[in-house]
């Protein structure tokens, strides 16, 4: 069986839209977190919700110059699991905006 040039170039476009469209997925949609911080001052961020919630805790302990350690994410009064994606919490969705408190422990 043999393969034309524009067979084989048909295929490559085919092949790089679907690992793009896998990448996509992976990341996720965007989500806006609203992050209180203890003392009540505010964090705006968005986040891809393929994103774990480590990542935001560290994000959040730089910018906020917080222990990485004892900074918990809670969502509704109930703590973020530091391995899990933002997709995996529940409330959490692409195109909303959720509020999330820091809590130090």
């Amino acid at each position: 069986m043999e393969l034309s040039t524009a067979d084989l170039e048909s295929s490559r476009q085919a092949a790089r839209s679907e690992r793009e469209r896998e990448v996509q997925q992976e990341e996720g949609g965007d989500v806006k977190l609203v992050i209180t911080l203890p003392g009540g001052e505010k964090l705006n961020q968005s986040f891809k919700t393929g994103v774990t919630v480590a990542y935001v805790k560290a994000l959040v302990a730089q910018q906020a110059g917080l222990d990485f350690g004892k900074l918990r994410l809670l969502l509704g009064g109930k703590p973020l699991i530091d391995p899990l994606s933002l997709a995996d919490c529940p409330g959490i969705e692409p195109g909303r905006e959720v509020a999330v408190e820091v809590a130090l422990v």
